[in-house]
């Protein structure tokens, strides 16, 4: 190196800047005009030099490298503890069996409507777990009725234990690394402080508990639309092989996570219009390969060559997800394949009869009537398919999802419907997520308004961030599927790292001690609502107890505490126990033994008698959320308070003598007068205070036949 190239040492700030001595091998350059300031801290750790000594302590790599692990581990415990205490829910009973299915066989009959690879993840352990499975012509299986097939698989002839907790287990890993996610996006985005907050949010989430420890598709979805905010941000400052093959496969996850994708994609599209409109250069290796050490980088600097490279990198990922998605379906563009050639001819007759079933119902699709987009849509799928462009069982699946959205049943604050309501997700927001939350993350959205250096850090990502959360909450405030807040689970990783950076507000002193008390508060209630994550609801409504009142379905009831139920009916077997349930579980794989009383799905076992003892209900059904019999609008229609007086007087009155005609007449009555009454005790009991709970989902009677029959009257 010559001496013009020797660089000039720098003195410490506040020091004499040391002499050169005589005997020194090179010249200096003269030293700057003005003596550089100190560097603060905090500033060299990740922090802005204004903030508080709260900030600079937090950008500590040892308190990183304690909490973010221990954060962690908090978060799986608290996951496992309570997913051993639930009952297989209402959706895994569809979600794993189909999971197997798909790695057993290769058939794509069951649960089309969701793609494969997060019901695939999480029966990946099964293969080492020893089970039954059923029979080729199991009927469930042959006309692909995937909750009777997962009942049998689940219940009959295995023990759901064995099987669900290992699929639950590799949810718990990704709610894991959705954590994750939120804090790099966070420490991208608003630094290391911000990150361990945002990282406490998502770790003490009851909504991420509740749902990151089922097999659903719910926390799948939220994990890789985040990680795709994340892995386009990264592209988008460096365009190189690592960070295109991340960016490429968190696009190709997202897509056989969830149908509703495309509105993930917003986000990243409008990322790639702010990188496109900026005038910094993009630094890019893709095609220009510098050797290891180099200093320098080729950068892409007019526009049309960023748009060139970025359009190159959307090719390479558009290509990527094609083919993952043809890998997930085997390669095989047949939704039903074909048996093989030792396979009995019943099989081949079956697998014949639901591929013509699935092409029937294609057809039926494609004819439906409706808007111009829906019209568009079917038309492009039509074309994909008869190029085979995409596996069968991909196209079916997707305009089957599109179809399901268009009317269910909802509960809004005690009133049914089938549309949805604008109100719905705001209301489940409001009530679901707990206070401490809300307040953090509106303190997060204030602290990124006020102050710009909060938006200087990543502004591209930002936006994004910001375009993917209004796309869908305008998706969420529009849809006609109000049955869940858990379908606003992909917005919590936004809400978290926007809640990150309140921590900002930790330089007023007034506010110093407002951000550890949100914390503790959001700790405790986390902590107190354990393990019945799927009920919790916060103070603002009164808590869990109340939250029947407002939101019903997964909000509170998805048939998740059967194993309690089990153990209460044991502490109270002097009493016989009558069931009214909302779920898919089978009851007696869990030890209960009882009488049924009208549920969702026929229970095995025999119709109860309406005589003294203890009746157990689920809130979806003592509410009529799917059943409309046992609803107060039903029973306040004149035709039906008719109908049950002419049974009441028909089951009073002896059996007539008159002809074997009359007395068929009279049986048929009296067998109807039976139904009635069991669904007007259900409408009765619905306002009358439970005798005791059992977690949140199940309200307990107990009930003489003086009372049973005083409920009954007309």
């Amino acid at each position: 190196m010559s001496d013009s190239d020797a660089e000039p040492l720098r003195a410490w700030p506040g020091k004499p800047r040391p002499m050169p001595k005589r005997n020194q091998p090179r010249t200096l350059k003269e030293p700057p005009a003005t003596t550089p300031a100190p560097i603060h801290p905090a500033a060299a750790a990740g922090a802005p030099a204004h903030e508080s000594p709260w900030s600079a302590a937090l950008c500590s790599r040892r308190l990183h490298a304690i909490a973010v692990p221990g954060l962690l581990a908090i978060t799986a415990g608290l996951a496992i503890a309570s997913l051993v205490g639930d009952s297989v829910t209402f959706d895994e009973t569809s979600h794993l069996p189909a999971g197997m299915s798909y790695l057993q066989t290769g058939d794509f009959r069951l649960a089309p409507d969701h793609p494969p690879l997060a019901k695939i993840w999480a029966a990946l352990p099964l293969l080492l777990v020893d089970h039954r499975w059923p029979a080729p012509d199991d009927s469930s299986w042959q006309l692909a009725r995937h909750y009777d097939f997962g009942k049998q698989w689940l219940f009959k002839l295995n023990h759901p234990d064995r099987l669900i907790v290992p699929a639950r287990l590799m949810m718990v890993l990704l709610l894991l690394a959705t954590c994750l996610t939120i804090y790099a996006l966070a420490r991208t985005l608003f630094g290391p402080p911000a990150a361990l907050l945002a990282l406490l949010l998502a770790a003490f989430s009851p909504t991420l508990l509740a749902h990151g420890r089922l097999v659903t598709t719910d926390m799948p979805v939220a994990s890789a639309a985040a990680l795709v905010l994340l892995t386009f941000a990264r592209l988008l400052q460096r365009m190189d092989w690592p960070r295109l093959l991340a960016a490429a496969g968190a696009v190709a996850v997202l897509t056989l996570v969830k149908f509703s994708w495309p509105v993930v994609l917003i986000g990243p599209g409008v990322m790639i219009v702010l990188a496109l409109a900026r005038n910094a250069p993009l630094e890019s290796s893709l095609l220009h390969h510098a050797p290891r050490g180099a200093a320098e980088v080729h950068l892409l600097r007019t526009r049309r060559a960023r748009a060139g490279g970025i359009a190159l990198a959307c090719l390479f990922m558009v290509a990527a997800t094609w083919a993952a998605i043809w890998t997930c379906y085997g390669w095989r563009f047949e939704m039903i394949p074909s048996p093989p050639s030792a396979a009995s001819p019943l099989i081949a007759e079956d697998n014949a009869a639901m591929a013509k079933s699935r092409r029937a119902d294609w057809r039926t699709m494609l004819h439906e009537p409706g808007g111009a987009l829906k019209r568009a849509r079917l038309t492009l799928s039509e074309w994909v398919r008869f190029h085979r462009l995409l596996p069968e069982a991909y196209l079916y699946g997707f305009n089957s999802a599109m179809r399901s959205t268009e009317a269910r049943d909802t509960y809004f604050m005690g009133q049914h419907s089938i549309v949805g309501r604008p109100a719905y997700f705001p209301l489940a927001f409001a009530i679901k997520t707990p206070i401490a939350t809300i307040l953090l993350v509106a303190a997060g959205i204030l602290a990124v308004i006020c102050k710009p250096e909060l938006r200087r850090r990543d502004p591209v990502l930002l936006c994004g961030l910001a375009a993917f959360g209004a796309a869908y909450t305008a998706a969420a405030l529009t849809s006609k599927i109000n049955i869940g807040h858990r379908h606003l689970l992909p917005l919590y990783p936004l809400l978290f790292v926007l809640g990150g950076a309140a921590v900002a507000w930790l330089s007023r002193p007034r506010l110093r001690w407002a951000i550890p008390a949100a914390c503790v508060w959001l700790c405790g209630a986390t902590l107190w609502i354990h393990p019945h994550y799927l009920a919790y609801f916060n103070e603002l409504i009164g808590g869990p107890a109340n939250g029947h009142k407002y939101l019903l379905d997964s909000n509170i009831d998805w048939g998740q505490d059967l194993k309690r139920l089990a153990q209460y009916a044991q502490q109270h077997a002097d009493q016989p126990l009558k069931l009214a349930y909302f779920g898919t579980a089978d009851p007696a794989a869990y030890g209960i033994e009882c009488t049924a009383l009208p549920s969702l799905r026929q229970l095995d076992a025999a119709p109860a008698e309406l005589t003294g003892g203890m009746y157990a209900c689920s809130v979806n059904q003592l509410f009529g959320l799917s059943l409309p019999e046992a609803r107060d609008e039903t029973w306040a229609d004149p035709q039906v308070q008719r109908r049950y007086r002419e049974l009441v007087a028909a089951a009073a009155a002896p059996p007539p003598a008159e002809s074997a005609e009359a007395l068929q007449e009279w049986q048929g009555m009296r067998e109807e007068y039976d139904s009635a009454r069991r669904w007007r005790l259900l409408n009765q009991l619905q306002h009358r205070r439970p005798d005791d709970r059992v977690g949140y989902s199940l309200f307990i009677y107990n009930l003489t036949q003086s009372q049973i029959d005083q409920l009954t009257q007309p």
